[in-house]
């Protein structure tokens, strides 16, 4: 007898093991009553061995006829690790505009285990839906249909009009201005003039750089003297509006004879500087070396001696001016 217990007991066992490792579907319904226009929860899981290959059913926009999917989640897939069982569900909301009682029918799903050539097939149970009306009370009269409330304007509604509404006046704004500058031939965006840098300025700033150059003590005598009656010429133009780069040291001399604000010595020591610098360049004229510092400071004095007066405050921007380009340089 205790021998027979216990084959009796294996044989329950595997019983119940063949039956767990079955494949096994349900479909699961919130309530079966449900009134017209209302929603309910469908549930479906499918069990089966994890090594099954599950081909799930096509659900339509409509389950029957008169109800209709509303919406659907994807299939989750929930893995359990005890027995190699791995579970598939799918929820869908479902509604019907109909009364009536609806049965929902058997859902179809194909597995086949691997390395079978062969489908089976396993089909859900089927369910009962029963959709009701309101109950109206014909006794009582009939009431008019109230006007939809009216719901307060919210600030993500109002802000792309308050927004275009803004931009509007901001284009009204600006042709009216633009129009008005138009009609007065002025421009219609004012640019900040640049600050005019003073001749003297200019020459004193190139003077410095190229007494840095060292030109004349590496032997570069004519690049030297060239660019020194360049850096004269340009600021007795600018100075004294006298066109002194395409004139001849001689035609200089006459033009500056009419100028008064230049001290006479200083006029004669600029000439002869001038005049070496002709030498240098188209004689071959090889100064000495306090030849060439003198030429430097006479046209370094010439352009101080002849500054123009102006304000105290035009000086201090000059100063700046001169200060920012000795940093720049």
């Amino acid at each position: 007898m205790k021998a027979l217990n216990i084959l009796l007991l294996i044989v329950v066992f595997q019983i119940g093991n063949i039956f767990a490792q079955n494949p096994n579907v349900s479909v699961n319904i919130d309530t079966n009553a449900i009134l017209i226009g209302d929603q309910v929860n469908l549930e479906i899981l499918f069990s089966s061995p994890s090594q099954y290959n599950v081909l799930w059913p096509d659900i339509k926009e409509t389950i029957t006829e008169n109800v209709e999917v509303v919406e659907r989640t994807l299939v989750d897939t929930i893995y359990s690790d005890k027995n190699d069982i791995i579970t598939l569900s799918q929820k869908l909301t479902l509604t019907s505009f109909d009364t009536g009682n609806y049965i929902l029918p058997q859902m179809e799903f194909r597995y086949q285990a691997e390395g079978d050539t062969l489908q089976d097939i396993l089909l859900s149970n089927s369910l009962m839906l029963n959709v009701n009306t309101i109950a109206v009370d014909t006794t009582q009269a009939i009431k008019p249909i109230k006007t939809p409330l009216k719901a307060p304007y919210t600030f993500k509604e109002i802000f792309p009009w308050a927004l275009s509404g803004i931009g509007l006046l901001a284009v009204i704004w600006f042709l009216i201005y633009f129009f008005r500058k138009r009609k007065k031939n002025e421009p219609v965006f004012k640019l900040k003039p640049k600050p005019i840098i003073p001749p003297h300025v200019i020459a004193l700033d190139k003077l410095d750089k190229l007494r840095r150059k060292k030109l004349w003590q590496t032997g570069n005598i004519k690049s030297f003297y060239t660019e020194l009656t360049d850096i004269v010429r340009t600021y007795i133009g600018g100075r004294f509006g006298i066109d002194a780069m395409e004139m001849t040291t001689f035609d200089i001399k006459s033009s500056l004879k009419n100028v008064d604000q230049i001290p006479k010595d200083y006029k004669e020591k600029l000439v002869n500087t001038l005049v070496m610098a002709d030498l240098v360049k188209f004689a071959k004229e090889k100064p000495l070396p306090a030849e060439n510092e003198s030429s430097m400071n006479i046209s370094e004095n010439f352009i101080r001696k002849t500054i123009p007066v102006v304000k105290e405050e035009n000086m201090e921007n000059e100063n700046k001016i001169i200060e920012s380009k000795k940093l720049d340089s």
